[in-house]
């Protein structure tokens, strides 16, 4: 490792299925490994799954535990292991699990507060993980990573800490989100998906906070003529097969269940416009990847979603159906805002890159390797 900075960080969660937190570690140690300034040793529970996420970086170790992410036993485990390497490796908890039993120098990454301010949608052990375990090893940090101003300001209502102790490093977005010309692969998506030639797109999942429900609420308003539909990431639930039915949607809204992560870029670049109507995010990184591949984006007026997307896109005030119908109907009635929307979001995306990232999180490691 000669002078290299060894930092330990917990990639348990991390699978095929590269969503939220997931795609935060993995780029994170992806492109830090490429400085070559950082040293990883990789907390994982699946050596092979792990050996095949991580067959093109080299200069990382693996640590196998037994406890699965967010379980009571890791309480036991994690401290176990990586107090061997106290006083010689940072411990980064890249989520909010962690341990008041660490004795490292450690830091943690808090996207959000969701768990705390909406906890009729988690379980109560989602409840005292946070209060017990999350609270206590917060405090224990050298410092907190967080991913907007909003995230930060939650933070810091919620834990008592300096305004310098929690520092934001924006999401980035990857280089394959970009606008693309090749017709052959976009038709065998369209083909993959059965999509429709015009259509309204949403990527996440379907947790009641992402209110899906506003949005196809709206499509009863939306004066667009029948042929464009809402075309909706997964499998429709009991609660929004209601709804469509209630207000006879069923020919302007589909589910094309899950979307493989290598679809999206196709997916972004068919669609004529993205919506994430979600009433609580910390980032929200489908908006910008959209915006990226010159799909305009509108956005609900919450959370940290109009300070992410900033003027790449348009906002709407969040259980407003009719307000976000509206806005959908201007966009697709207005070609020229709607080309304007385009380059806007295309250079706003810019703004947000993985390297960027880096470089601030191994500042961060730099200046605490050098205090130990």
């Amino acid at each position: 490792m000669e002078n290299r900075i060894h930092v330990i960080i917990d990639a348990r969660m991390i699978d095929e299925n590269l969503h939220g937190i997931a795609r935060y570690t993995y780029e994170l140690i992806k492109n830090s490994v490429k400085t070559g300034r950082v040293y990883f040793s990789l907390l994982v529970n699946d050596i092979k799954l792990a050996e095949k996420m991580f067959q093109s970086v080299t200069d990382i170790d693996f640590i196998v535990m037994k406890s699965k992410f967010l379980s009571l036993t890791e309480q036991l485990e994690l401290p176990k292991i990586v107090n061997r390497y106290c006083g010689k490796a940072i411990f980064h908890s890249p989520s909010f699990v962690s341990s008041p039993f660490i004795k490292n120098e450690m830091i943690m990454t808090i996207h959000d507060l969701n768990h705390v301010r909406l906890p009729q949608f988690y379980s109560p052990f989602h409840k005292y993980y946070y209060k017990y375990i999350v609270r206590y090893s917060a405090k224990k940090c050298n410092i907190i990573f967080t991913v907007s101003e909003f995230s930060k300001q939650e933070i810091l209502s919620w834990i008592d800490l300096k305004d310098e102790d929690v520092i934001v490093t924006y999401n980035g977005i990857g280089d394959r989100f970009k606008v693309i010309d090749d017709l052959k692969q976009m038709n065998q998506v369209k083909i993959k998906y059965n999509l429709p030639e015009k259509f309204l797109l949403y990527v996440g999942n379907l947790k009641p906070h992402k209110n899906v429900e506003t949005l196809i609420k709206s499509m009863r308003h939306v004066k667009l003529d029948d042929e464009i539909k809402l075309v909706i990431g997964g499998n429709a639930n009991d609660s929004l097969m209601s709804i469509i039915k209630e207000y006879n949607l069923e020919n302007r809204v589909r589910f094309i269940g899950f979307i493989d992560e290598e679809d999206l870029v196709e997916l972004y670049n068919m669609a004529s416009l993205f919506v994430f109507p979600s009433l609580y995010e910390g980032f929200g990184l489908p908006p910008l990847e959209a915006m990226s591949c010159g799909c305009p984006s509108i956005v609900a007026n919450t959370s940290s979603l109009p300070e992410v997307i900033g003027d790449g896109g348009i906002v709407f005030e969040a259980i407003n159906d009719v307000e976000l119908a509206e806005k959908i109907d201007y966009l697709f009635n207005d070609n020229k805002k709607c080309s304007e929307y385009i380059d806007y979001g295309i250079n706003r995306a810019k703004a947000f890159t993985w390297g960027k990232l880096v470089e601030e999180t191994i500042s961060q490691y730099e200046k605490i390797w050098a205090s130990m």
